[in-house]
């Protein structure tokens, strides 16, 4: 993802996938330091979706302030970010696959 972004020169996509990175990378160097193995996945899916909450509350907040393009900056950071995620079911996928482990295990 970075490879490509550096090649096509994406402005708007580089700069967050460095962020990323970076997140992961001192995560990398706070466990070494404590004796810890490398991050993993599960650590790394917790500093992206704390990265999409910091992003959420910094864009309402440039909300808050009249500033929309840089709210805007930071809802496209965040979708950046969300790629990188597992997809979230919605309501009904929900209530669907409830149903259905219902009627398999009676």
């Amino acid at each position: 993802s970075m490879k490509s972004a550096m090649k096509a020169q994406d402005k708007r996509r580089l700069p967050t996938l460095r962020l990323i990175q970076a997140a992961i990378h001192d995560r990398d160097i706070a466990n070494r330091g404590a004796g810890k193995p490398p991050a993993s996945e599960e650590e790394i899916l917790q500093i992206l979706a704390k990265m999409v909450k910091q992003r959420e509350e910094s864009a309402k907040a440039f909300e808050d302030g009249k500033r929309p393009e840089l709210a805007a900056q930071e809802r496209g950071e965040m979708e950046i970010i969300r790629e990188f995620l597992p997809t979230q079911l919605d309501e009904a996928a929900i209530q669907a696959a409830a149903r259905e482990a219902i009627a398999v295990t009676g």
